[in-house]
């Protein structure tokens, strides 16, 4: 029998994608194609058609040509993202058109000629990436989660603020991948600058005191954690901290699976807080997050699990047979 194929959807350079391409190849015999998804334009290939005269396909970073209906699995890394245009295309709606076209033509190849195994599902990614729905799941899964408003009101703001003794911190409801936007404490300057304050909509969010992190990286049903020791609000700031593995309390360990579960998704990495008290207590969970920094900082074997997970899934799909992208969202 010969091996599954998966395939890596992801930007250029992916250093993610690259060592578990890597792994896959080397420890587990897999076949692995990366398709680099911003780089569509110009490069991808891609062709689709409601008959049976074209097959669906796209091209890889290796220069090659893959049949989407023959991959047993998709990682699903990055994938909403702006195409790398050409410069002698300079419209803004030129660009914005690129973009959109080439991620929209990907996306539907991909959801009707692709049965495979999803980590995860694009349509539960995008919803799970919903901080707003991220609470309600955690809430519904028995996590302890912040007081949290998300609004561009001023009086609202500052009503929430005071009710807190103003030791509330505020972040991003989405962010951009065009500059940092870390999480800070909110002050009373912020709290004046009323245009500032209605320019978009903000997480407020109870401050959770201490200095105890754990970044959580669930593969299915195999949950690795690490804890981060910083007195930094957001730890991402400075690594130059202790890092150590964590064990976590069964409890604990079949939350954060039944978590995913109603999310929809195959993976996720969590971040939550350590209180007082020692309850973890629910920050957010990234469906696509960063891991393999913490192999490095701890020694949590994160490539070797992570490769190893993928390339059950995939032996674990193809013999499962056709599987509809539908099925994912369905069963929320």
């Amino acid at each position: 029998m010969t091996p599954p194929r998966i395939g890596i959807f992801t930007i250029a350079d992916d250093f993610h994608a690259l060592v578990i391409k890597k792994a896959l190849e080397d420890v587990h015999g897999v076949s692995c194609s990366i398709v680099e998804t911003d780089r569509l334009c110009g490069h991808g290939d891609l062709t689709w058609s409601n008959g049976n005269t074209y097959r669906p396909r796209l091209a890889t970073a290796a220069g090659d040509r893959i049949d989407v209906g023959a991959l047993a699995l998709i990682w699903w890394r990055r994938g909403n993202v702006s195409q790398d245009v050409p410069r002698d295309v300079t419209d803004p709606a030129h660009v914005d058109l690129i973009s959109n076209d080439c991620h929209f033509a990907l996306l539907g190849l991909l959801l009707d000629k692709f049965h495979g195994a999803w980590v995860s599902n694009p349509q539960a990614t995008l919803l799970a990436q919903n901080k707003l729905l991220q609470l309600r799941a955690a809430k519904r899964t028995g996590f302890r989660v912040p007081r949290t408003l998300v609004s561009q009101e001023p009086e609202e703001i500052r009503r929430f603020c005071a009710a807190l003794g103003n030791r509330v911190v505020v972040k991003v409801v989405k962010g951009t991948v065009k500059g940092a936007a870390l999480t800070t404490m909110v002050n009373p300057e912020m709290l004046e600058a009323e245009s500032c304050l209605r320019l978009c909509p903000a997480i407020y969010q109870e401050l959770i005191p201490g200095d105890r992190h754990l970044r959580i990286c669930c593969f299915g049903d195999t949950v690795y954690a690490a804890l981060i020791e910083s007195e930094d609000l957001d730890w991402r700031a400075n690594l130059k901290v202790p890092v150590r593995p964590f064990d976590l309390s069964a409890d604990l360990d079949l939350r954060l699976r039944r978590a995913l579960r109603v999310l929809g998704l195959r993976m996720g990495i969590f971040d939550l807080k350590l209180n007082e008290q020692g309850e973890a207590v629910w920050l957010e969970v990234n469906p696509q997050g960063q891991f393999l920094f913490l192999e490095g900082l701890c020694g949590l074997p994160l490539t070797s699990a992570f490769a190893a997970f993928l390339s059950q899934e995939a032996v674990r799909s193809r013999r499962r047979g056709p599987y509809r992208t539908g099925d994912a969202v369905r069963e929320q």
